[in-house]
Order: structure tokens, then C-alpha cells, then sequence
């Protein structure tokens, strides 16, 4: 692990800090903003009384979970727990920290990471999102269109979760390409989710890509956790592609949070007897830019990419459909 953004004592103990106000239930970026501003630091505000943050307006639901949470908490001991756990942090003021992600509503104030925290500030990041119970169809497109994606250069980014995210890890990890994924849960092998996924988040992070979080070590996945985890991913994200959906799903969250944060949305068109594909073609619908190949989102994008390479951009066509598919262009 490279401990420098652990080498001064200033930063040390911001972060030391910081981490500690994290690790409480019920306290997130907001709530620890407040506390900074009312107090000047937060080492100032861990060691206040009850009175005095009270007086900052913190809600008394709050007041109650730092009273029970608090004495059990040493700074430095959690702060040894990310270290031990090969776990980075990094704050909006940190040189790595994506300028995207400021730019967002709530945007996140801090970052706990595994893998090369670089590639979160570098290069182009795209979105690759879909459902937990895809269908065959979802999962050949979502492999396909990522490889040529990767091919390109650029770093995939999704949430880890079972069905389309994992697919669209493995198949940047498989084309030898960046991917980063985002968890709403801590990133302790424990609190990895969901559980059978984690062997992938290690494999990410140790092929130089990035898994990041908001939560604590120790944070277990819990159901408000995810629409907090979709705006980052999102978020960090050029566009977003979203490839199957239900009507109802994190998926279409994730494509509703890209619009409020001026990112593109584009979606694989599906099977209207398909009730994974309801969600995306109601997203074309409604103006999202429908895709059957990578080539459609790199024009959209603005991404040049080599002419020559576009026949290898539509869905691993066969060498006689690629020929029917330029005489069809022609």
C-alpha cells in the first residue's frame, strides 16, 4: 500500500478524524460538513460534549447514535484498521479526488479505496449498469459491447453487484482493461457485497483498477446504501449504459441520477416479451441513445476510434455478416 496520503501529520489526523465521524451509524458527508464548519475541525468536534453539539443543530436521532457509538470508537485504531486492511482515503481536497464528482448534488466528501486511486482522475470513465437477474441476451451484449469498450481504452466503471456489473467487470478485467467498482458496503473482505463477488473485487484491485466506497470498514451492505452508491457511479461517469431493466430497478435509478448530473444515457434495446428489457426500451422511449454496438456510443460520445476497426465493433458479427453488414452500409 502506498502510505504516503497517510505521510503528514495534518493530513494524518484530518483523515484520522474523519474516519472515526464516518464509522458512526447515521452520519454521513452533510452531518460531518456541519460539524466542520460549527467546530473549525473535526478533532475539536469528537472531543465536544452533548451540549455543544447540540448546539450545532444536529438532529437529537443523531445526538443519540455519537452518545452510544462514540466511547467505543479510538481514532487511531480504526485508522490502523484501514491500513491493515490495505485500504486508502481520500478527501474533495485530495489531487486524485475525480473534479466530476464534485460537481454533483450532495456530492461525496471523501473516498475509501483499494487498487491504483489514479484512475479515478484519469482517462475516460463510462458506466456499464444493468439487472441482478439478467437473461443470456443481457449478458453476451453486456461482455460484448464492454470488450470493444476496453479495447478502446476506456475504464469501465459499475457496481459490483450480481447479473450485468459483474459481468461487465470480468469482461474488462478479461480484455486486460481498467474497471472501478463502487460498493455500497465497506471494503473489508468481510463487508464486501455481495459475498460471492468478492474474489472479482480483488482481482480488480490487484489488476490495477479501483474499488471504492463511502462507507466504513465494517459497513454492512444495507438497502439505503445503494441509491447513495448509484449517484458515484454515475457520478465518476461520462455516460451510463444501461444494458437490461425491469421497470422497476437500481438500473433505472442510476440512469435518472446520470440525467439530474448532465451525464448521457444509453440503453440496449430488448425483446418487448422480456420483462428485463421493459425498463430500457421505456429509457429509449424517453430519448435515452439506443445501442447495438460500442461503435454507437464512442459517435455519440465524440470519441474518434479507428474506421477500420468498426466492423469489429458490432457484436463479434462473423467474417459473412461483416461482409453483408458493409454492403448494407454501402
Amino acid at each position: 500500500m502506498d502510505l504516503s496520503i497517510y505521510s503528514t501529520e495534518t493530513m494524518s489526523n484530518d483523515l484520522k478524524f474523519l474516519n472515526a465521524w464516518n464509522s458512526v451509524p447515521g452520519i454521513g458527508p452533510a452531518t460531518i460538513r456541519l460539524l466542520k464548519n460549527s467546530f473549525g475541525a473535526l478533532e475539536t468536534a469528537w472531543l465536544a460534549g452533548e451540549a455543544a453539539l447540540a448546539e450545532t443543530g444536529i438532529s437529537p436521532l443523531l445526538l443519540q447514535a455519537i452518545s452510544w457509538k462514540r466511547p467505543s470508537l479510538h481514532p487511531d485504531r480504526e485508522m490502523e484498521k484501514l491500513i491493515r486492511e490495505n485500504i486508502w482515503m481520500i478527501t474533495e481536497t485530495d489531487e486524485n479526488f475525480p473534479v466530476c464528482l464534485k460537481e454533483i448534488p450532495s456530492p461525496p466528501l471523501f473516498l475509501y479505496g483499494r487498487g491504483d486511486l489514479r484512475l479515478l482522475a484519469t482517462g475516460i470513465l463510462l458506466a456499464v449498469v444493468g439487472t441482478r437477474r439478467p437473461t443470456a441476451y443481457g449478458l453476451e451484449a453486456a461482455e460484448a459491447i464492454t470488450r470493444d469498450l476496453v479495447a478502446t481504452g476506456i475504464t469501465i466503471v459499475s457496481g459490483l453487484a450480481s447479473g450485468i456489473d459483474a459481468q461487465a467487470h470480468q469482461a474488462a478485467l478479461d480484455e486486460k482493461g481498467k474497471t472501478i467498482a463502487v460498493l455500497g458496503s465497506g471494503l473489508d473482505y468481510h463487508s464486501v457485497f455481495p459475498a460471492e463477488n468478492r474474489g472479482l473485487a480483488r482481482r480488480i484491485a490487484e489488476a490495477s483498477g479501483v474499488v471504492v466506497s463511502e462507507y466504513s470498514p465494517g459497513t454492512p451492505a444495507r438497502k439505503e446504501n445503494f441509491p447513495q452508491r448509484n449517484r458515484i457511479i454515475s457520478g465518476l461517469s461520462l455516460g451510463v449504459l444501461i444494458v437490461e431493466a425491469r421497470e422497476r430497478s437500481g438500473a433505472l435509478l442510476t440512469a435518472r441520477l446520470a440525467l439530474e448530473q448532465n451525464r448521457e444515457v444509453f440503453a440496449i434495446p430488448g425483446s418487448i416479451f422480456s420483462s428485463t428489457s421493459h425498463g430500457t426500451n421505456s429509457l429509449i422511449g424517453q430519448g435515452a441513445k439506443l445501442v447495438q454496438s460500442a461503435a454507437d456510443i464512442l459517435e455519440e460520445l465524440g470519441i474518434e476510434y479507428a474506421k477500420e476497426k468498426e466492423k469489429t465493433l458490432r457484436l463479434g458479427l462473423e467474417e459473412n455478416e461483416r461482409m453483408i453488414y458493409q454492403l448494407l452500409e454501402e
